[in-house]
């Protein structure tokens, strides 16, 4: 299936801009992730790939990750994973994901922002920029996220955005069992809440790839 709708697509706020990086553009966000994400006593992520930094299979798996979510796309089940430039500068990637869309009209996020961008408000914003593509774009109704224990800047990204506790999971990361909080936004939670204006370019062209044409709430 091609996906090349999707290389047009834009998320813009005042200061970033999302949208799917380019094979060589992959390489300078490998190489951002390479500088620093968390410290390296921290595992904020259910799956421990940056614990894979430092070795010489780091950079091919962490593109190969991004060239198998996009071979692997239908419009049942796809994971939009977008790169983030603040100021033309990569910053991080934004993910969102859904498995029969158009009928659950409901996705999950997930993202990582490099260390020594952290803690600028960056997160929340790309965040709602994910957010607004979900809800006021694709006519979502739910969306679901979570954060491991102790994970402070997600949990406050999340409150910000008025996401609620809806459970807990125990996961793994590194071996050892720990708790990771499951959070929920809904529609009418996400009006409410104030944040930051976006702009979404060319998504019409997406939308059967999203399963979103005939999602109810657009």
């Amino acid at each position: 299936m091609s996906i090349e709708p999707l290389f047009r697509l834009r998320l813009r706020t005042e200061r970033l801009e999302l949208r799917l990086p380019t094979e060589a553009e992959l390489q300078e966000f490998a190489a951002l992730a390479e500088q620093g994400v968390h410290p390296p006593e921290e595992m904020p992520f259910r799956f421990a790939w940056t614990d894979a930094i430092g070795t010489p299979e780091f950079r091919d798996g962490f593109i190969e990750f991004h060239r198998g979510a996009r071979r692997t796309w239908a419009p049942e089940s796809w994971n939009l994973v977008l790169g983030v430039w603040a100021d033309g500068v990569p910053v991080g990637t934004q993910s969102v994901n859904a498995v029969n869309f158009a009928a659950r009209r409901t996705a999950e996020t997930s993202s990582w922002l490099g260390q020594r961008f952290q803690g600028r408000g960056i997160g929340t914003e790309m965040r709602a920029a994910i957010l607004t593509l979900l809800f006021d774009g694709l006519g979502g109704e739910v969306a679901t996220s979570g954060y491991i224990e102790g994970n402070e800047r997600s949990r406050r990204v999340s409150d910000k955005l008025g996401y609620v506790v809806h459970g807990e999971e125990t996961v793994a990361p590194r071996g050892t069992p720990v708790r990771e909080i499951q959070l929920t936004l809904d529609r009418a939670a996400w009006q409410a809440v104030a944040r930051p204006p976006v702009e979404i370019v060319d998504l019409a062209a997406c939308l059967p790839l999203l399963g979103a044409e005939s999602a109810p709430g657009r």
